[in-house]
């Protein structure tokens, strides 16, 4: 997630972000020509797409591309992996999807590029490049911005480039969906359908009885032929890519206690030169790991700890060091410096009153009252501020920390809270912009900066503790060799012995072990059933043993028996409920009465086929279907099965029919826009699927 989401953060800074469109586009321009190397040339191949080859070389300088497109300058397993996967994905769609259009014979003449590019009509991806290099789309800015190209440097025209292409490209795709989306057509009939499925309404009363009432003696064993044979039958949705598994031991390289002793040590030397420096600055700076390492804040940006104690702190004391999560701070107060602003600390509770009658507004108030007055009779703010407050850090007790004077989020409490000259809870209820306050002044108004010098010192384990960590890996390694010695080995020592299974070809790692690109690379590469190794990974050695293949094709009946079985056993309580049904006659009720206390009675009257379950049954669309189409009261369905859950039968009580309205327009375009959102959220596979690709990466990453 951590890898995503700083993809996902840098992603955010590009200039022409378009969804549904290819971010490949800018490193196809010339690979896709006839004089490209792209499709030929090479005697290595990560694969072919289409009837079309891709070589490792120039697949390489596709990623290699995309890293700069996303601006990523890492190269772990898991970023890299990404952004693997993601330049293979998008070429597989665009060589289909190119492919496609060209037969179509989909073109973008001059006249309608240059216009997309740099016209009147500009692209949604060419608007957004100038309003980011350019802070304008009009056409003379967009003119002199061109003219000038060269002078922008070669990131300008990296992005131009790409953002070009990117627009020829949605165009001819937006064209292919307006051809598509004109085939559309939706007859008077299915609106009206469209439209009574929303507002026909039926009064049911139902019997329900439920998979867990039938025990599994009562259906008896499920054999290995009828396994076989639904296998058989269902061999679409028990064929497999090719997986590998593995077991591995994890060794984290974690501090030792001398290495934490050693860090103490350090922490306190420094603690004793800012004790007796007087250069606090330069000290911080050229100490610190992480930071800035000097700074004058205001109280409301003072790190955590100093914030905290800040009623107890003068100028030249010392917070620390203090260990949280590995890394240890300490902080001195350098200088203390007036100012005109004015800072405090408050908490709050907030009722909102907005949207409320008069009678809930007061009970609202009435509430606040209560809850003051449990406040000045000793009971935690923090804790009534969880359980009461609608307003923003409720989570945290209502803390909002030190806080400017003039900041937007205390607008309301502003007067009260400022011109309070001690801490403590305001003896009053607050109320203003349709919000109730109780607040609590947990610091008064001060009006002080704070020069602070902030040392963080991460603690990383040491070479000697490293080392001693590798040697027992390397040990392990070499002393176990294919499955059962492996948990033998381990067994003995004590270590946790964890699975990898279902590992394709193209994973990024296995397990939860960050970074293990390179575990998958080695069970698909050079080694054999039962082999054994280890790997230097992110903070940890891993140890795996390759023991166990899946190959491409129909699952073993072992490795799907259970899920079979489970799917056969209520196939059978399905049939057994239903032989039990089909003898009983009268109306739902009394079918309940006579199957006996296993079934159920329910009574649901607002069925309609906009609906997808029942009350107090769950999903049961089959069974709502069958509902809306009996017509008289007391007319009975056939019993249904509700898929996971049991069978039933539905009586209709009665049915309120929809009146009819003069233009089902409305419904119409409902319907022709739910079918072209689905026509364009299932194209890109659709047309991928109808293409033949062979995916040879793994043999290089």
């Amino acid at each position: 997630m951590g890898i995503i989401n700083t993809l996902r953060e840098k992603m955010g800074k590009l200039l022409v972000v378009v969804v549904g469109l290819s971010i490949m586009a800018f490193v196809l321009t010339d690979l896709l020509s006839n004089n490209s190397s792209f499709f030929g040339g090479n005697s290595q191949f990560v694969g072919e797409i289409d009837g079309q080859e891709i070589s490792q070389e120039d697949f390489a300088n596709l990623v290699e591309n995309l890293k700069r497109y996303y601006g990523i300058t890492n190269s772990n397993d898991g970023s890299m992996q990404f952004v693997r996967e993601t330049a293979w994905n998008q070429l597989v769609r665009d060589i289909a999807f190119g492919n496609k259009l060209n037969e179509l014979g989909l073109e973008i003449g001059t006249n309608e590029r240059i216009d997309m590019v740099q016209g009147k009509n500009l692209s949604p991806a060419m608007m957004q490049f100038f309003q980011q290099f350019v802070g304008a789309t009009d056409q003379a800015s967009i003119k002199q911005f061109l003219s000038q190209l060269p002078a922008y440097g070669a990131e300008a025209q990296f992005y131009f480039a790409n953002a070009e292409q990117q627009a020829m490209i949605q165009r001819r795709e937006q064209k292919f969906l307006n051809l598509l989306a004109k085939t559309g057509y939706v007859t008077l009939e299915e609106a009206k359908q469209a439209y009574k499925a929303q507002f026909d309404i039926a009064d049911v009363e139902y019997m329900y009885v439920p998979f867990s009432s039938v025990s599994d003696d009562q259906i008896g064993e499920i054999t290995d032929s009828e396994i076989r044979s639904y296998l058989s039958d269902n061999e679409d949705n028990y064929t497999v890519e090719e997986t590998r598994s593995v077991q591995y031991v994890r060794f984290p390289v974690v501090p030792s206690a001398e290495d934490s002793a050693s860090y103490q040590a350090q922490m306190m030397d420094i603690k004793t030169a800012l004790e007796s420096g007087d250069n606090d600055s330069s000290y911080a700076v050229s100490v610190t790991e992480q930071g800035i390492g000097f700074s004058t804040y205001d109280p409301s940006a003072l790190p955590n700890v100093v914030a905290d104690n800040l009623s107890n702190l003068k100028k030249g004391d010392i917070i620390g060091p203090d260990l949280q999560g590995g890394i240890y701070t300490i902080h001195k107060i350098s200088d203390v410096v007036p100012t005109v602003d004015q800072f405090a600390r408050v908490s709050q509770i907030v009722f909102n009153l907005a949207g409320k009658t008069p009678a809930d507004q007061q009970a609202v108030r009435k509430t606040a009252n209560d809850v003051l007055r449990r406040i000045r009779n000793g009971e935690s703010f923090d804790v009534l501020a969880r359980e009461y407050s609608e307003g923003q850090n409720s989570t945290a007790g209502g803390s909002l920390g030190w806080i400017k004077k003039g900041d937007s989020r205390i607008a309301d409490i502003e007067d009260q809270v400022f011109r309070r000259t001690r801490k403590g809870v305001i003896p009053r209820l607050i109320e203003n912009n349709n919000r109730v306050y109780i607040v609590n002044v947990t610091e008064p108004k001060i009006s002080n900066r704070y020069k602070v010098a902030q040392i963080i010192v991460e603690m990383t384990p040491s070479f000697e503790t490293e080392n001693q960590v590798y040697l027992e890996a390397a040990e392990f390694a070499s002393s176990a060799y294919g499955a059962d010695e492996f948990n033998n080995v381990a067994g003995e020592n004590g270590y946790a012995v964890f699975s990898g299974t279902g590992i394709d070809k193209n994973a990024a790692g296995v397990g939860s072990v960050e970074n293990s690109r390179q575990v998958v690379s080695w069970i698909y590469g050079e080694a054999s059933m039962g082999d054994v190794k280890e790997f230097d990974l992110d903070n940890e050695y891993v140890v795996a043993v390759y023991d166990g293949q899946t190959d491409e094709g129909l699952q073993d009946i072992e490795d799907v028996r259970a899920e079979i079985e489970g799917i056969l056993r209520q196939e059978k309580k399905a049939d057994f409920i239903q032989s039990k049904i089909a003898s009983l006659s009268g109306d739902v009720s009394a079918m309940a009465t006579a199957y006996g206390a296993d079934a159920k009675i329910y009574n649901d009257n607002s069925v309609s086929l906009s609906s997808n379950a029942l009350l107090n049954v769950g999903n049961a669309p089959e069974a709502i279907g069958a509902t809306m189409a009996l017509q008289n009261a007391g007319d009975k369905t056939k019993p249904i099965v509700a898929e996971g859950l049991g069978v039933v039968v539905l009586q209709l009580k009665g049915k309120t029919s929809a009146a009819e309205i003069g233009d089902y327009t409305s419904y119409e375009n409902q319907l022709l826009s739910s079918a072209f959102n689905s026509v364009n959220s299932k194209l890109n596979q659709s047309v991928i699927d109808r293409v033949e690709v062979t995916d040879s990466r793994y043999k290089f990453y």
